[in-house]
């Protein structure tokens, strides 16, 4: 999961600096009810599709009550933005998804969405049509009988709200869906784990923090305060630190195939790194083992000294092993800004500032971002098709 912040506090108005203004169109309030009605209650969990350019959908979760007609049942809510058509954010639809197969309200909070989709080179993309949520509800799935939070994935298509963490006995929290609805990561009873969409459960390992990558051959996670990554059937400590994501498979222009992985840390892992606070990194890493390059993302340009103030990951693009781009939140006395730096160059942009800013997640080529700022959930555009 990217940056999740535990608390949000007010519905403060985003201050959009003009660097932000230069890189596409303003912001948009997508925790908002019909008309632009302003939310009556807080919303956080941002997170976006990873289907290539498009980015069809973003979803977070709701304390509000007013976002859709008939919410009721006085807990918080999963909801799904459906962006219209072009590179434009505004003006696409809301619904509610943490609902029964029949509909129905659930009778407990459903919070932490994770959305599927992803990037098919030489075939375009596969659309999104899964949403992942962990909830405390008893009604969601007949095989579910408790109040202990559990993992579910919902089929958009078919309106079904399938049950991932079957016979799982401690709380399940914290998905992340692959890119094609066929595996979730969570953690439970301190343990990570690897569920099949419709059936079996196996256990990684001790830890939290899962990220599983869109491509699904990859999945990240933190033990012991230190990232971990399992792929081609191999696990690997990468270095200290927490909220990793992990990039597709991707193929260098020398022919080996190698993973992204980006997190935050405080220890120095480059020379130039003098930041006395948190940094973000990128580390790529091979298919037989060993780290190929580590690079310090949250620096002005390649070769400066990092960011002041903390850094907090969030996320990268789905070949920022090898260009694209990697996100990341800086914090400090001025409040928090949003940058991205764009690993084809290595430069970085601020795009927006806010008192506090959280939950930042990327489409998979960087066209749009979604995340929660005071309280609000915002979608921006970059450019898309």
């Amino acid at each position: 999961m990217i940056l999740r912040t535990a608390a949000l506090s007010g519905l403060a108005l985003l201050a959009v600096p003009a660097t932000a203004l230069a890189l596409g169109p303003p912001p948009v309030v997508i925790s908002a009810g019909p008309g632009g009605q302003q939310a009556n209650g807080p919303s956080g969990g941002a997170t976006m599709s990873g289907d290539n350019r498009k980015g069809r959908l973003a979803a977070f979760h709701s304390e509000a009550t007013n976002l859709v007609s008939g919410d009721t049942n006085r807990a918080t809510d999963v909801f799904i933005y459906k962006r219209p058509s072009g590179f434009r954010a505004a003006g696409g639809s809301l619904r509610r998804v943490s609902l029964t197969n029949s509909g129905g309200q659930a009778n407990g909070p459903s919070t932490n969405p994770s959305l599927d989709g992803r990037v098919l080179l030489g075939d375009g993309d596969r659309p999104p049509h899964c949403v992942a949520f962990e909830s405390e509800a008893s009604n969601l799935n007949s095989a579910d009988h408790d109040k202990t939070s559990d993992v579910f994935v919902r089929d958009l298509p078919h309106n079904r709200t399938i049950l991932v963490s079957r016979g799982i006995g401690a709380a399940a929290t914290n998905p992340s869906i692959d890119g094609s609805c066929h595996a979730v990561g969570f953690e439970a009873g301190g343990n990570v784990y690897l569920g099949k969409v419709g059936g079996g459960v196996k256990r990684l390992g001790a830890g939290h923090d899962v990220d599983l990558a869109l491509d699904g051959k990859a999945v990240t996670w933190v033990s012991g305060g230190k990232v971990k990554i399992r792929r081609a059937g191999r696990t690997a400590t990468l270095a200290p630190g927490a909220n990793p994501t992990v990039s597709d498979l991707t193929k260098l222009s020398s022919g080996a195939h190698v993973w992204g992985v980006s997190f935050e840390t405080g220890t120095n892992l480059v020379g130039r790194d003098h930041n006395s606070g948190s940094d973000v990194y990128v580390r790529t890493i091979g298919a037989s083992g060993g780290v190929k390059k580590t690079d310090l993302i949250s620096a002005f340009r390649r070769g400066a000294g990092s960011v002041g103030g903390d850094n907090e990951n969030g996320g990268l693009t789905a070949f920022a092993a090898a260009n694209g781009f990697v996100w990341f939140a800086n914090h400090d006395s001025s409040g928090s800004t949003l940058f991205y730096r764009n690993n084809n160059t290595g430069n970085i942009d601020d795009l927006v500032h806010a008192e506090l800013i959280g939950d930042v997640e990327t489409s998979a080529r960087g066209n749009f971002v979604v995340y929660t700022a005071d309280g609000d959930v915002f979608l921006k555009s970059l450019g898309g098709k």
